[in-house]
Parts: structure tokens; sequence; C-alpha cells
């Protein structure tokens, strides 16, 4: 009994150290994000690098400053609609879950949004009629705490699917996203010393994390085309009469071809 139970803990100490290690990276990446893609001029209103006292703008991974118009080119509301939708769904969603006090019911609410998320995507995304973001759903099912807020769960136990009736701007939408996204991870890193570490907790997390990964591949995978692209004009600027020809193309891939003709 001794010798398992001594296992047990050890095992257990594996995993919460292994968890924290993923959590803390989690919260470096998406802060790291948010700041690289930080729009440089305000909403409106504000004076000629006011909103830079906000929140500093970085380089990407300390290499490169984004263009605003770059970024607006890569990041197309119209061309991102339905993710930038999905995101505002899921960001929205992680809202109320915030509210649970208990570590474990906190964690296994996680687990169950990302189920319906990934299940709203994969099977009704796009043809479930979406509800009108300023409208009630009728016949809801509350549950535990959520309920306490006064929150409407519509089919879902926690996934929230009212939708704003216009377009968003992606790059706002992934701005607050980054927010409470590293608002979970950090309750989440909060939540590990109030509970027993299991194989089940260890699983749970994982799973619940692989989806923010995904999040953190997909942006990066055109941040770094959008690096690629701003090299090559750079690049392109040592030969002007490369510049003039019309034969030249910004499109071209830098790796396999050479900027001179």
């Amino acid at each position: 009994m001794a010798v398992a139970a001594a296992a047990a803990a050890a095992a257990g100490n594996v995993w919460e150290y292994s968890i924290r290690e993923l959590v803390n990276k989690r919260i470096v990446t998406f802060r790291h994000l948010r700041n690289a893609m930080a729009q440089p001029l305000g909403l409106g209103g504000e004076a000629p690098g006011e909103s830079l006292k906000v929140m500093k703008r970085r380089a990407y991974f300390n290499a490169l400053f984004f263009d605003a118009d770059d970024l607006q080119g890569m990041f197309g509301s119209v061309r991102l609609r339905k993710r930038s939708r999905a995101y505002f769904m899921l960001g929205a969603s992680l809202g109320p879950i915030l509210a649970i006090p208990n570590p474990s019911d906190y964690v296994k609410a996680l687990g169950i949004l990302i189920g319906e998320y990934d299940t709203y995507m994969a099977e009704s995304g796009s043809k479930t009629k979406k509800r009108n973001f300023f409208r009630k759903s009728k016949g809801s099912e509350e549950h535990g705490a959520l309920a306490q807020g006064g929150y409407e769960a519509g089919n879902f136990s926690y996934l929230d699917t009212h939708m704003p009736p216009f377009d968003l701007d992606f790059l706002q939408v992934f701005d607050t996203f980054c927010q409470i996204t590293v608002i979970m991870y950090t309750k989440l890193a909060d939540s590990l010393a109030a509970m027993p570490i299991t194989q089940g907790v260890f699983d749970s997390i994982g799973k619940i994390d692989s989806r923010f990964k995904k999040v953190i591949c997909v942006v990066t995978k055109e941040l770094d085309e959008l690096v690629k692209s701003s090299i090559t004009k750079e690049l392109r600027l040592v030969d002007p009469l490369d510049m003039a020809s019309p034969e030249n193309d910004l499109n071209t891939d830098w790796e396999t071809s050479s900027v001179y003709k």
C-alpha cells in the first residue's frame, strides 16, 4: 500500500510539472502573439501614439515588426469571417466558465466546452441556423455556476453560439481571444495547486490544450508567410532594377527562387 501510494504521488508530481510547463508555455505564446499583432493605431479618438501606452508592440520572435497594412491584408475580416466568428464564440463561452470556483469543476467544464465546440464546428457549424446575438434562446438549460450568472446555454451546456449581427474584425477578435485565453490558462495553473493531479486530469487538460494549440499553429503559419513576404520585399530593395522588372513577382518563394532574374 505504501509503495503504491508513493508511486501514485510521484506520478502526480510528474504530471503536475508537465502541465505547469505546458501552461506557462501557452501563456507566453498567446501574450507574444497578441503583442506582435497589436495595431499601432487606436480604433479612433486617440492621439497619435496614445494606444501604444496601453500595450507595447513587440517584434515577432524579436525579429520583425509587422506593418499594420500587411496585417490587415493577411488577416482580412472578409476572408476570415468564419474564423473570426469561431474565435468570438469560443472566447465568449470561456467567460462564464472562469467564474466557476471549484478547480475540478472548472477543468471539467473546460473539457465539456471544447468537446461541444469541436462538435459544433465539425457537424453543424456551417449548417445550423445561427442565433441572433440580441435574442435569447428558448428552452435553454442552465448549469451550475453558469445559471447563477443568468447564462443561457441553448443547445449546449457551455458553448454560447450567439453571434453579433455584423461582421467582426479578426485582429480585434483575436486580440481579445488572446487576453481571455491567458486568463484561462492562468486560472488553470492556479487550479493545479488545489486539486489532485491524476492520469484523468492530465489527459483532460491535454485535450483542452490541443484545441488552443491548433489556434496557435494556424495563426503562426500565416504570420510566417507574412514574415517571408516582408523579407522578400526588403531583399528586392537591394536591386532597384529588379523591382522595376515587369516579371517581378513579390509572391515568389524566397527560399527556392532567386530575387535576381
